[in-house]
């Protein structure tokens, strides 16, 4: 890496000649020990400092000089740094891959790429932009998003584990409209969310039920209940959400105020004219700190262990939370009860050692199996995945091959999107190890031993549609397994 800038460090007080003469010395003497070469020139209250280096960053270098000013001015002289900034700093980095075009980044004036090289521009960085080392957070998202381009728009890794037996469907039409047309289910105020009428709600409950009892109470999990609200500080931006999925999150906003005259204008407008005064709402509402609404049950569980201690005695660690709903913005992606923005979902979340979690899957996968063929009868697989970008940047660890770290996907066939061999499955329910992410994320130990963590997300209107896609509406036909757990469709709402 070969960088070049001009640091300018700021001080309290005017420097004279037996101070620069000083601060020469001072200066050579370090940049020896460092192997640096330096131009210097002092102005009245400025220290600056032209440098090219290959043997360190030149943030690394105004970092630890600074330090340095500091002890031998403020121990000598009483002058203390005020600040020091970075001008005219250019970095020049090796890319993993070439830049099929130039990427976008924030903070950079100028990005120049040529095959697998880039020269970074900074016109001017400041010290609290240097400390919090946002310069080598930039120079790792420019390799990140060049690595991005050659997966863009491409498909996962995607491995088939096991198929279950093939199934005759009772039909072939859409679950989702003939619910519509019997008034199980009705369309939401609200884009992707649905009111489920007493039929439908009853089908997930049996779902509800039968992961209760033939998964969690006899693996030992217990249920928590989590909060609907998310701090984007505290969870999001530790988990990798805010970054990796900002455009898929829902957003909370709190009033400025609880005060009834803060808000006299906006109702009276309101009154007046039955319309939402937008703008006069957006001057009352707070977006700082950042808030939303759960996307995933398990980060905020994480959070709620941060910096804890796990005594090796209760591991592993099993939850699950099933009380708050999920929220996802799925745009033009929404389809039927299968794909939505509100939905309801047991989260199953496991922290232990690898050995545990291991053998930990290998029961929930026994678990599933059993419901899916025995009790559901439902044609399904399962799926080994990983994101494709992941095989491009080279980063597929042992642990990933050898099928230790990961997901597996469930996937279910809908006849009425085609036959089996051509049409496009629906996944419905996957098993994860995801490894040291969010235990470190949040400095969660064991007692001795090493943690990682997993979770499995059962998503209840996928199930449902899953199920009703194969077996109709007419309960006649379902399995006895499944009637067991509902033996009636309870009466729905009659209408003139």
């Amino acid at each position: 890496m070969l960088c070049e800038g001009e640091i300018i460090f700021n001080l309290t007080k005017k420097i004279n000649k037996k101070i620069i003469s000083e601060l020469k010395r001072v200066i050579q003497e370090y940049n020896k020990k460092k192997g640096e070469k330096t131009k210097n020139n002092f102005d009245n209250s400025k220290i600056i400092i032209k440098i090219k280096s290959e043997n360190q960053t030149i943030t690394d270098y105004a970092l630890s000089l600074n330090k340095k000013l500091k002890e031998f001015l403020g121990r000598n002289y009483k002058i203390g740094v005020k600040s020091f900034k970075i001008k005219n700093y250019k970095v020049s980095i090796n890319l993993d891959k070439k830049a099929l075009k130039i990427p976008k980044i924030p903070f950079i004036n100028k990005i120049e790429i040529k095959e697998k090289k880039a020269v970074i521009f900074y016109k001017e960085i400041s010290e609290d932009f240097v400390k919090n080392n946002n310069v080598e957070r930039t120079i790792k998202l420019v390799n990140e998003k060049v690595k991005k381009q050659y997966y863009e728009g491409k498909s996962e890794h995607h491995e088939i584990i096991y198929s279950s037996p093939k199934r005759n469907p009772v039909w072939n039409k859409n679950p989702t409209e003939e619910m519509i047309k019997q008034n199980w289910i009705i369309q939401g105020p609200t884009k992707g969310k649905w009111i489920y009428r007493p039929q439908a709600t009853a089908i997930l409950r049996a779902m509800e039920n039968i992961v209760l009892n033939e998964i969690l109470k006899p693996l030992g999990f217990v249920e928590i209940i989590n909060s609907n609200i998310i701090s984007g500080e505290k969870i999001w931006n530790k988990t990798g959400h805010l970054a990796g999925m900002p455009m898929e999150l829902y957003y909370v906003a709190e009033p400025i105020s609880r005060d009834p005259k803060i808000w006299e204008e906006f109702i009276d407008e309101l009154k007046i004219t039955k319309k939402i005064p937008y703008e006069k709402f957006k001057k009352l509402v707070k977006i700082n700190p950042l808030q939303g609404l759960t996307y995933a049950q398990c980060p905020i569980f994480y959070w709620s262990l941060r910096g804890k201690v796990i005594k090796d005695s209760t591991l592993p660690l099993k939850v699950f939370e099933r009380k708050t709903n999920s929220f996802r913005y799925e745009s033009g992606g929404r389809h039927g009860i299968e794909r939505v923005d509100e939905f309801h979902r047991i989260e199953i979340v496991y922290i232990g050692t690898k050995k545990q979690l291991i053998e930990l899957r290998e029961k929930l996968m026994e678990k599933y199996k059993k419901i899916f063929n025995e009790i559901l009868e439902i044609e399904w697989r399962t799926a080994w995945v990983m994101p494709f970008y992941l095989q491009q940047a080279g980063e597929i660890k042992e642990d990933f091959k050898d099928k230790i770290y990961g997901t597996m996907d469930y996937e279910a066939w809908l006849p009425y999107r085609g036959s089996r061999e051509k049409s496009e499955w629906l996944e419905f329910q996957n098993i994860s190890i995801v490894g040291n992410k969010y235990v470190d994320a949040f400095n969660i130990k064991g007692q001795k031993e090493k943690l990682i963590s997993g979770c499995s997300g059962v998503g209840l209107e996928r199930w449902v549609a899953v199920f009703l896609a194969q077996k109709g509406l007419d309960p006649k036909k379902w399995p006895k397994g499944f009637k067991k757990y509902l033996p009636k469709i309870p009466k729905g709402f009659e209408f003139l």
